[in-house]
């Protein structure tokens, strides 16, 4: 017999009359069984009574650093509130209390907030439904324990731990789920009082229905249904009485007035148990969004063996919070365009629960440091030209983090950056002469064999005569005018030019634009700007291996070892 119950969020039911809301418990008494062994219960999609606000929450344990799967986690939440004028709640589950640090409350906590994540409720924010850490809530946990204890949802069980693994072993060997099957559950008073006076150690235990099914209407993957015969009884309260993690987090959800519970897919099998939990307390049950595990490239979970997998080490690596926020976004949602560029403004417009995929999303670094490159190149030019001078300065390369030559530097090298991290590279390369490993290397060789001697001579003949001293003192404008100039004399252009005068002056094949890079290389020699120790080749310098090489012998047929040519380029 199934019966429908309006306005809760319960679509069908079929359980003992105590199971029952109060105001149903006043109707007539064919709407239940009055019998244990049959339950059924279908949650159905419309909201809970909320007053109809949404409220969600991300509730991490601080037992270590920030995984990517929890940032992303809490992103959806924090999105899915934003978008839909809610609030979002920051609950710390430290009922751990062996692993349970603050240094890992506090370093979450950091991780949050660099992301840009700011909770309405939580830690060091007022709100109307705290504490919000689990171990200042244990008063609660027991005030709802003793609540189930009194309705007979629950009852004590003094089975020893020997008892408990003897029942698994047994289970084991008829091949049936690991079930608790002792007696606690169905003895009398008089057996229970002779264990409490005897100081019996004893655990509370959750009465679950033997027959039934219980299904809920997953707002990401659909239709889950449970059999409760796999179930059995478990435990809630700890024999130290330490409540367990599942009674945990369905009492605070209820007495936050969360609305929606958005969680990592692996939770999912917890809501079985949260489900009876709620009915047991009469408390509306929330709706469930269950979101895909973030994978590594070989389909496994993502771990720590696959490199790099917490906030707080991507932004050491100097990734920027813009990035990681986009990032994560689009493991597992999307808008429905090709649009892959979001600002975290742009993600809450655009966010919907209905678009998350329930398929496992493939988190891939190389992605990642593109999609940080974009939002890099994004900043305001003042506040790239900033963080980037203040990089340079404090590697050890530059004396000052700002001026014309760190201006012209970010604005000749920010498409080769996608860290702020990467920008030591560039500027070092450009800073670099490798002129003997590029003219060793095969693909040297049509420019060697293209007069690149002649084009050596005249160039070393220029700069003694003051003419490119001259020109790169004055700027872009003059140097440009005097390369026209000297390309004239020679009788070569574009290529024939162009090519010949990147190897000489800058000792690479490839590299950024050219005119822009000699002229920096010609403020850099300046006093004060770059530090002594940056390996930093003067353009006097660069002139004087010029005139040291033997063209002669390069230009003979001679093979080269291969680990003696090098091209570097940015």
């Amino acid at each position: 017999m199934a019966s429908l119950v309006y306005g809760t969020p319960w679509l069908r039911i079929r359980s003992l009359p105590e199971l029952a809301p109060a105001f149903l418990r006043r109707r007539q008494s064919s709407l239940f069984y009055c019998s244990r062994r049959s339950f059924a219960v279908v949650a159905c999609s419309s909201p809970v009574s909320t007053g109809g606000s949404v409220r969600v929450r991300f509730a991490p344990s601080p037992t270590g650093n920030l995984h990517v799967g929890g940032a992303r986690t809490a992103l959806f939440n924090y999105l899915f509130a934003r978008s839909k004028g809610g609030k979002f709640v920051l609950r710390i589950e430290d009922t751990d209390l062996e692993r349970s640090t603050r240094e890992s409350e506090a370093a979450v906590l950091q991780d949050l907030s660099w992301l840009g994540l700011d909770w309405d409720e939580g830690p060091g924010v007022s709100g109307d439904f705290g504490p919000y850490r689990q171990s200042e809530r244990n008063a609660l946990y027991k005030q709802y324990a003793e609540k189930l204890l009194e309705s007979g949802h629950v009852y004590r069980c003094f089975c020893s731990s020997e008892e408990l693994v003897k029942m698994k072993e047994i289970a084991k060997l008829k091949q049936l789920p690991p079930v608790y099957t002792g007696k606690w559950a169905t003895a009398s008073d008089s057996e229970i009082e002779q264990e409490l006076e005897k100081g019996t150690p004893f655990t509370y235990r959750f009465r679950v229905p033997k027959e039934g099914s219980l299904k809920i209407n997953d707002l990401i993957r659909g239709e889950v249904c449970w059999n409760l015969d796999t179930l059995g009884d478990f435990v809630v309260m700890r024999s130290n009485g330490q409540p367990v993690y599942n009674f945990c987090v369905t009492v605070d959800d209820a007495t936050m007035a969360i609305s929606h519970v958005i969680r990592a897919e692996e939770h999912l099998p917890n809501t079985l148990r949260q489900a009876l939990i709620y009915k047991a307390l009469e408390f509306p049950m929330p709706q469930f969004a269950h979101v895909s595990l973030i994978l590594a490239p070989d389909r496994s979970k993502l771990s720590k063996r696959h490199g790099a997998t917490s906030v707080g080490q991507y932004r050491e690596m100097g990734y920027l919070p813009q990035g990681m926020v986009n990032y994560l976004a689009l493991l597992g949602w999307g808008d429905g365009t090709e649009n892959e560029f979001f600002t975290l403004e742009e993600l809450v417009e655009k966010f919907s629960i209905e678009r998350v995929n329930k398929s496992g999303a493939i988190f891939d670094s190389t992605k990642l440091r593109w999609m940080n490159g974009q939002h890099l190149r994004a900043l305001p030019k003042e506040k790239l030209t900033k963080l980037v001078g203040e990089r340079w300065k404090s590697a050890g390369i530059l004396t000052e983090s700002e001026g014309s030559f760190v201006d012209d530097a970010v604005e000749l090298l920010k498409d080769g950056i996608e860290l702020v991290t990467d920008s030591d590279k560039v500027l070092l390369n450009l800073l670099s002469y490798p002129l003997h490993a590029t003219l060793a290397s095969p693909e040297a060789k049509p420019a060697v064999e293209d007069k690149l001697h002649e084009v050596a001579a005249s160039l070393i003949a220029a700069y003694d005569s003051g003419e490119i001293p001259s020109a790169l003192e004055e700027g872009q404008g003059a140097w440009q005018k005097w390369v026209k100039a000297f390309g004239k004399s020679l009788k070569r252009k574009g290529k024939s030019l162009f090519m010949p005068l990147r190897v000489l002056l800058t000792g690479k094949l490839h590299g950024p634009e050219m005119g822009t890079s000699i002229v920096l290389i010609h403020k850099a020699g300046s006093p004060g700007i770059v530090v002594p120790q940056a390996g930093f080749v003067s353009m006097e310098e660069r002139f004087k291996i010029l005139r040291e090489i033997d063209w002669e012998a390069l230009n003979k047929d001679e093979s080269v070892p291969l680990e003696s040519t090098a091209t570097v380029s940015t």
